[in-house]
């Protein structure tokens, strides 16, 4: 199965498990150019889906790979996914960023905050002193990172699809969003509180 169709999996499996754990959810579909008039103007997708819980708005971009990097590649993540996702910083009770899904040898998912993610890509392409403990890159994101500044989401896996626990992934991300003094703040994990289990 096509890189493409293994991201169209990912963001299937995310919006079944939404459904499944009750939560709001919506999935802003891709506009196919093929059908459209020749010429006629197609408008880029903010980012894929967004989820609300408990009076949160989550505003998720999807990516997935089997290599244990995610490219800054404007093919990969686009600029204007990242503009709108840091657009959404600016409202009260929204929580922005990106949910990586790193497939190979064994599935991890994180959610890195666009702020976080930011400052990690403005580092590791400057080249910039940096306090991360793992390797940085400086044309990707690394799941080793993505570990150390992100929040695993955490699965079962059924027969071939995993069911994700997006219900505790938001509710650990509130607790950090009301645990920051002020947004300029991090929103990476305090690891010792982060029991990670998979079943």
């Amino acid at each position: 199965m096509g890189a493409n169709n293994q991201g169209k999996v990912f963001e299937a499996n995310i919006e079944k498990s939404a459904a499944d754990q009750k939560l709001f959810f919506y999935r802003i579909k891709d506009v196919n150019p093929m059908f459209l008039k020749k010429g006629a103007a197609v408008s880029k997708n903010k980012y894929d889906c967004f989820l609300h819980f408990k009076g949160y708005l989550f505003p998720f971009e999807l990516k997935s790979t089997k290599d244990k990097s995610i490219s800054f590649s404007e093919k990969i993540i686009k600029g204007q996914q990242i503009k709108h996702l840091k657009e959404a910083t600016q409202y009260p009770n929204i929580i922005p960023g990106f949910l990586f899904q790193f497939r190979e040898p064994e599935n991890k998912v994180y959610f890195v905050h666009i702020d976080d993610f930011l400052e990690y890509k403005n580092i590791a392409e400057k080249r910039l002193e940096h306090t991360y403990k793992n390797k940085v890159n400086k044309s990707s994101i690394p799941i080793a990172i993505c570990e150390e500044i992100g929040t695993e989401l955490r699965w079962m896996k059924k027969k071939v699809n995993y069911t994700y626990y997006l219900n505790k992934l938001c509710d650990d991300l509130i607790k950090k969003s009301k645990s920051l003094d002020n947004p300029f703040n991090s929103y990476i994990d305090d690891k010792s509180s982060m029991g990670v289990v998979h079943q």
